[in-house]
């Protein structure tokens, strides 16, 4: 059985739906009824769906009458809206024919009564169908139904507060926890057998904060290492952080070096960024107004020295633009339930509220909860040194480098030797970030394998020879005009080299504060004979 009665939405600008009423004068015993709301195309209405309008009844929750005063209310999971002035379908579906639902029909009498229909009550159609076969039209009868309409309060406004879901542990890379068993009593792993390095790559922790390992496996005698498991699989406080790793400390010293874990170790972690992105589905009207703020948890980054854990307060929340990339002046972070527990007493990290008001009766702002995400973007910005990175490795050295923001060429040939190199790069900068850059030079006769051969810096430190121009303080946003246009050429040069007859370039990027991570748009490189 399937019918579809159709109808005009004739309230001004459109309105919520928020329940139906049908009439039924039988039902089936076991089998249950659909209802929903449909679009319609040229008057006919089509199976295509309104959001939320769909409801499903089993016979139990139908109501039956023998003169149709008893209605079955069918409540949709939300408000549906109408657009006014729009042709809609009422869709009833079973797969029973046992179902009977009471409507009026043109010259018919009214039951109880002696009246007769003389005209029909609404704009609309009703169309039945039977075993899969096409609707038909009938023209004189109409579904007997009661549409309700939300009626909202105007001019007070509706606050709804969200805050971030509690971040699960994440999955490691196999035996990613490295054991030294050198003797000492150090505070860095490789001068303290009972200090274990950590690797866990984007981890978005410091210094101090709280991770929570599990999954690590043992030997017959659940060891590793000599270490026991359970002195593992715990709770720690971390020191000696990188991006991509950190230390924990255990009481049973190490008896060998090497990689443990296992396949299967998780760890908690925090989430950085800089960058934000509120994702929602909504809905707006004129008359109506929503605004979106948001209260988020600073974060110390992993060389600067930013205060973490500060939440931002009521009163100073942030207004912030929704399906648009909004941008801080200073790391923030959603912290793991550990650290959430530890540092902001159990309070989430993130609380975003969306405010909305209306100036009319029919219409509300609509926002999809089930379509809300908050995408949070972080640059891989660091400042590593010898005084603060355990096994430092310099940006000089053949290959690698501790810093983690850079770009490297591959080694690039000559056809003639060269004795001079210029590079041009077209740079935003900020005061908290410095751009170095390097060379490589294959000199005439060196044999070595390229990767053997060290980087120098240009003008001894990767400084440029000009002056560097600072941007504005707030280009790396592009609500701000110069993102676009405050890009300013740096120079590097170095003249009288030995012959070499192939070259590489590498920019290394550093800075204390992710938010401002430099940003670049042009290289050029040339190798001269001068």
């Amino acid at each position: 059985m399937s019918i579809s009665q159709t109808f005009l939405n004739n309230v001004g600008e459109g309105c919520f739906v928020t329940s139906i009423d049908l009439f039924f004068e039988a039902k089936d015993d076991t089998l249950p009824v659909t209802i929903f709301l449909s679009e319609t195309i040229m008057d006919l209405p089509t199976i295509k769906e309104l959001p939320f309008s769909k409801v499903t009844k089993n016979p139990s929750a139908i109501n039956t009458s023998t003169d149709g005063s008893t209605a079955t209310t069918f409540t949709f999971d939300s408000p549906v809206f109408l657009e006014g002035g729009a042709l809609y379908g009422i869709a009833v579906e079973s797969n029973s024919k046992d179902y009977k639902l009471y409507v009026s029909e043109l010259g018919g009498t009214v039951l109880g009564t002696t009246r007769r229909v003389s005209d029909q009550p609404l704009t609309g159609s009703l169309f039945k169908s039977q075993d899969d076969g096409p609707a038909q039209d009938t023209p004189t009868d109409d579904l007997k139904f009661i549409l309700r309409k939300a009626k909202f309060t105007t001019q007070t406004l509706g606050s709804v507060e969200l805050s971030n879901t509690a971040l699960s542990a994440e999955d490691l890379t196999t035996n990613p926890i490295e054991t030294n068993s050198t003797a000492g009593s150090g505070t860095a792993f490789g001068g303290n057998p009972k200090i274990l390095k950590v690797n866990h790559v984007n981890h978005g922790m410091t210094t101090s904060d709280s991770v929570t390992i599990a999954g690590v496996i043992g030997n017959s005698s659940n060891e590793s290492n000599g270490i026991p498991i359970s002195e593992i699989n715990a709770t720690h406080t971390i020191a000696n952080v990188t991006l991509d790793s950190y230390t924990i400390t255990v009481s049973t010293s190490t008896t060998a070096d090497g990689a443990i874990g296992g396949s299967s170790v998780t760890a908690t972690f925090n989430s950085p960024y800089e960058v934000l992105y509120p994702q929602f589905g909504q809905l707006g009207f004129a008359d109506t107004d929503t605004k979106h703020y948001i209260r988020p948890t600073t974060k110390k980054s992993v060389h600067g020295t930013e205060t973490g854990y500060t939440k931002t307060t009521v009163a100073n929340r942030v207004q912030i633009v929704p399906n648009d990339n909004f941008y801080f002046e200073a790391q923030q972070q959603i912290a793991s339930p550990i650290n959430e527990t530890n540092n902001l007493s159990g309070n989430k990290s993130v609380s975003y509220e969306v405010d909305m008001i209306t100036a009319n009766e029919n219409l509300s702002p609509v926002v999809d909860l089930a379509r809300s995400n908050l995408i949070a973007i972080s640059n891989r910005m660091d400042n590593p040194t010898s005084s603060n990175t355990t096994g430092f490795k310099e940006e000089t050295e053949g290959t690698g480098g501790s810093a983690n923001a850079k770009y490297v060429t591959r080694e690039i040939q000559l056809e003639n030797p060269a004795t001079a190199l210029d590079v041009r790069i077209s740079a935003n900068n900020h005061p908290t970030s410095t751009i170095k850059v390097l060379y490589k030079l294959r000199r005439v006769n060196d044999n070595r394998s390229f990767d053997d051969i060290p980087y120098e810096f240009f003008n001894s430190t990767g400084s440029a020879d000009n002056t560097v121009e600072f941007s504005e303080d707030r280009s790396q946003s592009p609500y701000n005009g110069n993102y676009y246009d405050s890009f300013y050429e740096q120079k590097f040069t170095a003249e009288g080299l030995d012959e070499y007859s192939s070259f590489a370039i590498k920019i290394v990027m550093v800075g204390s504060n992710p938010a401002f991570a430099p940003r670049i748009t042009d290289m050029r490189a040339l190798a001269l004979a001068v």
